[in-house]
């Protein structure tokens, strides 16, 4: 356990309090560094591993749901893909710190599979410039 990240902003807050305490300063499913240009300072958010909703689903204590051990830093972008996140697996109440990790650590990382896959998706969606006019036949 961490402890939890205070301030009443993320940027100027909470975000930043988690920044200071764990060292990171990119977003954990894409990289992007919050450190290096201003318009990516704007994006950072702050993201539940396992989300809120799940935790209350399965009783999770307050104290490990608002860890930083369950908090990732996000970019706007990673953090509202797949925010609605619901388990694919067949999911049992945590009883112990080590069974929660566990399951932090299986969410990340099927979380972190369906971001980079919207990402791509996005990213063919923007190339094909669907801003520009049709071309007429």
């Amino acid at each position: 356990m961490i402890g939890r990240a205070l301030g009443d902003v993320c940027r100027r807050g909470y975000g930043l309090s988690f920044m200071q305490k764990t060292g990171q300063t990119q977003c954990a499913y894409c990289g992007l560094d919050f450190t290096t240009l201003y318009q990516s300072w704007l994006q950072l958010a702050l993201d539940h591993v396992v989300p809120v909703s799940v935790c209350l689903t399965f009783g999770v204590p307050l104290e490990w749901q608002e860890d930083c051990s369950n908090k990732v830093l996000a970019c706007a972008a990673c953090n509202g893909f797949r925010n609605r996140y619901k388990p694919t697996i067949q999911v049992t109440a945590p009883v112990t710190l080590s069974e929660f990790y566990d399951l932090r650590d299986h969410i990340f990382a099927e979380r972190k599979t369906l971001i980079e896959a919207r990402h791509e998706s996005d990213r063919a969606f923007f190339d094909s410039s669907p801003w520009r006019p049709a071309e007429r036949k």
